[in-house]
């Protein structure tokens, strides 16, 4: 019982006390996302409106992602972060309301657009909320439990987001909005007297480049993203469809592709992120690249399901190795200039080469057949590779500099 509770005790000790709190947040706003698993459904089944107004009122918050996300970085650079994500949160919850009680298309479509720009700035205050309450040196500790804790909201939504919607599609909405409020009242009660990690003279250097467009360690990590993004995105909105038309795996097998997704992320993020800190952001950043690359790549060899699984396997470890760590590398550019353009140039990236890759993998799916979307991914993947190595080259001024940020005490 003893060791136990020790175990338990330095479990605790190795994250810092902020990175459990948004943790906790993630999870419970995660919880309130049932409403976008279920959206298309809702809209077509009890709404009653036809696939292609769907699609574009689906885009809609697509769309609103990018937007949001650079907006809200911007924003924190004037206001409180933890402030300015509690308000983002509380209009949340009315819109989640107002998308249970409006059925007017064009009212939809400017909520959905709404409700996508308020989750990106959402995104990127959370990255800041991470840096700014999380020394160096357990920021990407804070990336893993954050990963799990998302994970794990994403996998219970699905549950009982079926559940509701069995019910009455509309108390997806109404359940959702008092998640969301959940979230933001123990976010403020988590937060109201806490104190933001400052680091003293972190702002005023010319060793690291105080903005975005001129950091050219930070333009190549963009590309990597983007590209990325572009591979990995396709696991969500062409894998079901590939599956059945040349696997001929029904539609519970993608289900249980996500399940074991989900189940390795909360298992394994924290080992595996724990045991790769060794290793340094450019190994893990490769080496979740190759990984990523070879699961995806290695759908069009092969048959069954046990194969199937074995590429879940193969391209989630590579998304646990890379995922956390390209946040980290933002922290680390962040930290020295302006930190709401940073964060919100990096959200607005990854959020638009999200939106890009539905489009261009069904394209592609269209004209060349469901094994090139999983060539082109490998491509892109393997292609990430030579900007993450320009990325994480770290000139002799910088690497003086960055460690001493991680040692706050050289600056006094």
């Amino acid at each position: 019982m003893i060791s136990r509770f020790t175990h338990v005790t330095r479990l605790a000790g190795y994250f810092c006390p902020m990175a459990w709190v948004l943790a906790a947040l993630i999870f419970i706003s995660r919880l309130s996302a049932m409403v976008k698993l279920f959206m298309a459904f809702y809209l077509r089944q009890e709404l009653g409106f036809p696939i292609e107004t769907v699609g574009w009122l689906l885009s809609g918050y697509g769309a609103g992602l990018p937007v949001g996300s650079m907006v809200g970085g911007l924003l924190s650079n004037h206001f409180p972060t933890a402030r300015l994500t509690a308000a983002l949160f509380f209009v949340s919850a009315w819109i989640l309301v107002l998308l249970g009680l409006v059925t007017d298309v064009s009212f939809l479509a400017g909520l959905l657009l709404f409700s996508g720009a308020l989750d990106g700035a959402i995104r990127t205050l959370h990255q800041r909320l991470l840096m700014e309450h999380c020394e160096v040196k357990q920021r990407a500790r804070a990336q893993s439990l954050s990963r799990v804790g998302s994970n794990l909201g994403m996998a219970v939504a699905g549950v009982a987001g079926g559940v509701l919607a069995q019910t009455d599609f509309r108390l997806l909405f109404f359940v959702s909005a008092a998640m969301t409020v959940l979230a933001l009242v123990w976010f403020v009660r988590s937060t109201f007297h806490r104190k933001a990690f400052l680091m003293k003279g972190a702002t005023d250097t010319d060793s690291v480049s105080c903005v975005p467009y001129r950091d050219k360690h930070f333009l190549w990590l963009l590309g990597a993203s983007v590209l990325l993004g572009l591979a990995f995105e396709p696991v969500y909105s062409m894998l079901g469809n590939y599956l059945l038309d040349y696997y001929q795996l029904g539609t519970e097998v993608i289900g249980w592709q996500f399940a074991l997704n989900a189940m390795l992320v909360v298992t394994l993020q924290i080992p595996l992120s724990h045991w790769a800190e060794r290793g340094g952001a450019r190994r893990q950043l490769l080496a979740g690249s190759l990984l990523l690359a070879c699961g995806l790549g290695m759908l069009p060899l092969g048959s069954g399901m046990l194969f199937v699984c074995l590429s879940t396997v193969v391209w989630t470890v590579g998304e646990i190795l890379f995922m956390p760590t390209l946040n980290v590398l933002v922290m680390q550019r962040a930290q020295a200039g302006k930190s709401g353009q940073y964060f919100g140039l990096f959200t607005m990236c990854w959020s638009a080469s999200v939106l890009l890759s539905p489009t261009l993998g069904g394209q592609l799916y269209g004209y060349f057949g469901g094994h090139s979307v999983w060539l082109a991914s490998a491509a892109l993947a393997l292609s990430s590779l030579p900007l993450i190595y320009q990325a994480t080259r770290v000139s002799e001024q910088e690497r003086v500099f960055l460690s001493a940020i991680s040692d706050p005490a050289s600056f006094s």
